[in-house]
């Protein structure tokens, strides 16, 4: 694989959840979800670059597409299901440093079930198997405590944290999690 080439995760398969390649006709599935109010606020879009939903819209647009050489999105779904619960993705994703930020979201209806643990778990085993990854970081806000766990329990440390940019007041929490 190129330095350029957009990457395909094949599927992988878990316990109770697998991971798929997105598809086209899901956008409206993946914007319900990325809009829910217990989901919008965790996920890192920023007001200065235009309006929350045209922001929304162009993420959706590039999730699906699926053609960005420096982000993996994939799918979560139930095993042998067919309706799109969650995504998981490596972005920011540096071939040459071997390094990715890792990023996660599951429909609240699913939460505290250990579904996105296992989801995020598949696709660190991809990423430090497969494609060779030696620093992944994931980040939350300071509240988002579900979230914090889904990291540590699949063996990210907590390494810093930083105000959130805006005076808010609020931080965000930097993991990682380092392979040889």
């Amino acid at each position: 694989m190129s330095t350029y080439e957009a990457a395909a995760l094949p599927i992988r398969q878990g316990a109770r959840v697998e991971l798929r390649k997105l598809h086209g006709d899901e956008g409206e599935r993946l914007t319900e979800l990325l809009a829910r109010p217990e989901v919008a606020p965790h996920i890192m879009l920023h007001r200065k670059d235009g309006p929350l939903r045209s922001q929304l819209a162009l993420l959706v647009y590039r999730m699906l597409r699926g053609s960005d050489p420096r982000a993996l999105h994939t799918g979560i779904y139930l095993r042998g299901g067919r309706e799109l619960i969650g995504t998981v993705s490596l972005q920011s994703w540096n071939r040459l440093e071997r390094t990715a930020v890792l990023g996660y979201m599951l429909d609240p209806l699913w939460w505290g079930q250990g579904l996105a643990t296992e989801a995020v778990g598949l696709l660190l085993e991809y990423g430090l198997q497969e494609l060779r990854l030696v620093r992944v970081e994931g980040r939350c806000r300071s509240g988002n405590i579900r979230s914090e766990r889904v990291m540590l329990k699949s063996g990210l440390s907590l390494e810093r944290m930083l105000p959130m940019p805006g005076g808010s007041g609020d931080v965000m929490k930097v993991f990682t999690l380092l392979h040889n």
